[in-house]
């Protein structure tokens, strides 16, 4: 915001007017007309005095609007917001066209013809000024919206905004004014590429105050004037307070990924959200902000593997910082099929972290299972050891859950193994999530398995024998399956990005990414022993493979966010749906759900290069802030 204050309302005025009139002439440079929105009050007596002299401006091309209008007066009424910008300005030229509130007409109807005639081309200046409450327009601090859906609408005006109208001279008494008003919705005033507001007066002293130095917040409305890109406010030493203290040192303005409109991130934790579009200077000096990152199935990161033996507190403690260098701020690790012992003790371990480690315990959303209760088919089983799978068994699953301190929150299995779907609906019963996959299942296994309350097919397209039928097969089956999410490996290795499109196409918001990130993700490349005693390759380009395995993936290397540039690289996604797939969405299936904003939410900051590649800035887990 720039801010400009001079010794009297008269320059104050005059310095408004020709900022106004500039910017009109730098406008028809490119345009034939332009669409300028006014207000009405006395604080623009000076404003509108000094513009309606120019001799540059012409106003043939000038499309004008006003920004609200009271509800019930009489049309001859001179307090009509219409009445008296005919006076000051409409009436002294020949404008190209005026629309005008009718504020007698049906609210409702008339709040929409008015937007429609907002919305038939960009409004190209916005000539404002600011209540004494706070107000722009008449978006008071009981009703004003920063993410307002409409761009007209009808409010009941606040009593500090209705005496402001008495002050003013408009009305004899409070009685006399009205108690309603169509308005321009904040999101409405915004949307404009220049905004010139004019506050002169001693009453509005606090107001400028809290719009130049207060938080962001709709108990101030115009404090939501400083996210925009080009506003100018204009005001006079009365009006301007005589002690300014700063803003709050950590608030700054942000682009929300989800929307693509800017948000504001303050000391306090808090995250608001506006439907402010951001300008293209804004797109590249702030950053990004999104919702923290859900992954789902991490079997383990940089070196460090969730499903070895010798797995240690510090081990844990470590992959979390790495995640949360990448963004995750929630996790499942994943452990896949072993000998029972060795899955008691890993899960040990982990209840250990948790109970010892608050920000361990805040980030591990829940662990993951993958077997041992899968097929043993080729192609099916995948990288898992043929020798450890075993039918599904809800006696080892307690034992499991008591060794994790029942923080077990997922199973992934296959439905066609015996007594399958008594153990499907035993887990259900004791809030353990079923995933379907690992699997050969029959369409009619299939139904019973998400009957029985199964609802996700765990990254689909993999973990299914090499060879199928063209139709019926597993695949077809579980795309057709309504009921079911789906998770994805998108490293550009796992499934083709045919593949992915189509899962995208019929899945809709009910598909996610995960990582299925091994212990080599954030490893360079090489050949490598894991701790079963198998070799694995990791390719130059993040290829993980078995090395005796005919070229068999030996899981991911990659991160949930590799896998997010994936999709944006290749154009199957934009950085928004992006987002939403690592963040958004697996939170919904796992019920959790992105906190609202105003709330200390996890929350992720981040630059996005050419290519769609995505640099992280900080993240913030539990309001603890980590830079990177």
């Amino acid at each position: 915001m720039e801010i400009n204050v001079f010794d009297s309302r008269k320059e104050m005025g005059e310095a408004a007017s020709k900022a106004v009139e500039e910017r009109i002439l730098y406008v028809l440079e490119e345009k034939e007309n332009v669409r300028i929105v006014f207000a009405a009050a006395p604080s623009q007596n000076e404003f509108l005095a000094a513009l309606s002299t120019s001799s540059k401006i012409p106003w043939e091309k000038v499309t004008a609007f006003h920004m609200d209008e009271y509800v019930g007066l009489s049309k001859d009424s001179p307090a009509l917001f219409s009445n008296f910008l005919k006076e000051k300005l409409f009436d002294k030229f020949p404008f190209g066209k005026i629309n005008l509130i009718d504020g007698n007409k049906n609210p409702e109807e008339e709040c929409d013809r008015y937007a429609s005639l907002l919305h038939q081309a960009p409004i190209d200046l916005v000539c404002m000024g600011i209540g004494e409450n706070g107000h722009i327009a008449f978006n008071d601090p009981p009703v004003a919206d920063f993410n307002d859906s409409k761009t007209v609408k009808m409010v009941a005006l606040d009593p500090v905004c209705r005496q402001q109208q008495v002050n003013d001279g408009c009305f004899s008494t409070l009685e006399e004014v009205p108690s309603h008003a169509l308005t321009l919705t904040i999101t409405a005033l915004l949307d404009t590429a220049y905004i010139c507001c004019v506050v002169p007066g001693k009453n509005k002293r606090q107001a400028v105050t809290d719009t130049i130095s207060g938080p962001i917040e709709t108990q101030c409305p115009a404090s939501i004037l400083r996210i925009h890109a080009n506003c100018h406010l204009f005001t006079d030493i009365h009006a301007y307070p005589e002690k300014l203290e700063p803003n709050e040192k950590d608030e700054t303005i942000e682009v929300d990924c989800l929307t693509g409109k800017l948000a504001v991130f303050n000391s306090s934790g808090n995250f608001i959200t506006t439907s402010v579009k951001p300008s293209k200077n804004q797109l590249n000096d702030h950053f990004f902000i999104g919702p923290g990152l859900v992954d789902l199935q991490v079997n383990g990161v940089n070196g460090i593997d969730f499903n070895d033996p010798k797995l240690s507190v510090s081990d844990i403690e470590s992959a979390t910082h790495f995640l949360l260098s990448k963004g995750v701020t929630t996790f499942f690790p994943t452990l896949i099929t072993n000998e029972d012992q060795v899955i008691i003790s890993i899960l040990s371990t982990f209840k250990k972290a948790c109970d010892n480690n608050p920000l361990i315990a805040a980030c591990i959303g829940g662990i993951h299972l993958e077997g041992p209760f899968i097929s043993s088919e080729e192609g099916a089983k995948g990288a898992h050891n043929s020798k450890y799978i075993q039918k599904p068994n809800w006696d080892l699953v307690s034992k499991f859950q008591d060794a994790s301190g029942g923080r077990i929150k997922l199973i992934t299995m296959a439905p066609e193994l015996e007594n399958a779907f008594s153990f499907i609906k035993k887990c259900c019963d004791n809030g353990i999530k079923i995933a379907i996959g690992h699997s050969n299942a029959t369409l009619e296994d299939l139904e019973k398995g998400v009957e029985a309350g199964a609802i996700l097919s765990t990254h689909l397209g993999n973990a299914v024998p090499l060879v199928l039928p063209r139709h019926p097969n597993i695949l077809w089956d579980q795309l057709a399956l309504d009921q079911l999410h789906a998770s994805l490996i998108a490293d550009g290795f796992h499934v083709p990005d045919s593949f992915l499109k189509v899962v995208l196409k019929v899945k809709g918001e009910k598909v996610f990414l995960v990582s299925d990130a091994t212990k080599f993700c954030g490893m360079p490349p090489g050949e490598y022993n894991t701790h079963i005693g198998d070799k694995v390759i990791l390719s130059p380009n993040g290829k993980l493979s078995l090395k005796n395995g005919n070229g068999l993936l030996a899981g991911a290397s990659k991160t949930l966010l590799e896998g997010m540039e994936y999709l944006i690289e290749k154009k199957l996604v934009d950085l928004s749906m992006a987002w939403k797939m690592a963040s958004v969405i697996p939170a919904a299936y796992l019920e959790i759900g992105i906190q609202k904003p105003n709330t200390k939410t996890d929350l992720v900051f981040f630059k996005l290069r050419d290519g769609g590649k995505i640099k992280i800035h900080k993240v913030v887990k539990n309001g603890e802030v980590f830079n990177f």
